[in-house]
């Protein structure tokens, strides 16, 4: 009889807490579309931070590293391979266009909970490390566990949409993890754009209406992406670049990604037709 009233008890605090989560996504989702609303840049700003402080409270009450806000489409949500970080993002478009962007980060082992948010939109630099308190800001969509000087690190790739009207941008960079904090970059991307010296991240500008892939092979410690190329020249004669059908690649040995140009991709291509 105990065990029968305790599993009700059970049922009903999972109910319980279920019907509170969803009823919290839909006033999450009614901020989401009192943004879209308003033309009030102060109004947007202040609606998103209210749905990264809801967002935080959900995770926090719902206390579930896979919960993934199965209602709200306005987010980005990805889980890394390794099941250990749970990260979302989503941006907020000013009146203007501009972007700003929103982030919040599960770590699995640590039971932390990590915010970032980004005022003005900026293109990162390419040296330094950054925190979250200095975040540049974008729309992260894949995330790889590697080593990186015998450290746990996690390989990002993101999406920084357009600023000027005529071009966006795609970063690779890498996150470490501690208990409290995340810091981003690390000192291992050696291309040609800047001779020897070793960069933090990668950073691509192209024509905000083209498309440019990123793809990391797990086996050959390779990021794979298109060569971009002069496509046309802005009304000022600034030329804009997009791909151009060939591609180039990273290699990661000993720590660092070395560049590597005009690699053949089509071995992958004909191995996925295959299928």
């Amino acid at each position: 009889m105990k065990k029968t009233i305790l599993s009700l008890l059970v049922f009903v605090f999972a109910t319980t807490v279920i019907f509170a989560q969803a009823k919290r996504e839909r006033e999450v989702k009614n901020l989401f579309a009192q943004i879209e609303k308003t033309n009030d840049d102060f109004k947007k700003t202040e609606l998103a931070n209210r749905i990264q402080n809801e967002m935080i409270e959900i995770l926090m009450e719902a206390d579930d590293f896979y919960y993934d806000f199965p209602s709200l489409k306005n987010v980005g949500k990805i889980l890394s391979p390794d099941q250990q970080i749970h990260m979302y993002t989503w941006n907020v478009l000013l009146s203007d266009g501009t972007p700003q962007y929103y982030a919040l980060f599960q770590h699995n082992e640590f039971n932390s909970i990590y915010i970032m948010s980004q005022g003005d939109a900026e293109v990162p630099a390419t040296t330094g490390y950054v925190s979250e308190k200095d975040w540049y800001g974008a729309l992260y969509y894949d995330i790889h566990p590697i080593k990186f000087k015998d450290k746990e690190v996690y390989l990002v790739f993101g999406l920084i949409t357009s600023t000027n009207g005529e071009t966006q941008h795609k970063v690779i960079d890498v996150m470490a993890f501690s208990k409290k904090a995340i810091k981003l970059g690390a000192p291992s991307f050696v291309t040609p754009w800047t001779g020897k010296k070793k960069q933090h991240r990668v950073v691509f500008e192209y024509d905000k209406n083209a498309q440019m892939t990123l793809d990391y092979n797990k086996k050959k410690k390779t990021i794979t992406f298109d060569h971009l190329a002069p496509v046309r020249k802005t009304s000022k004669g600034v030329e804009v670049m997009g791909p151009d059908m060939s591609y180039d690649a990273l290699v990661y040995k000993k720590d660092i990604w070395e560049y590597k140009a005009d690699v053949n991709v089509k071995n992958k291509k004909d191995k996925k037709k295959k299928k």
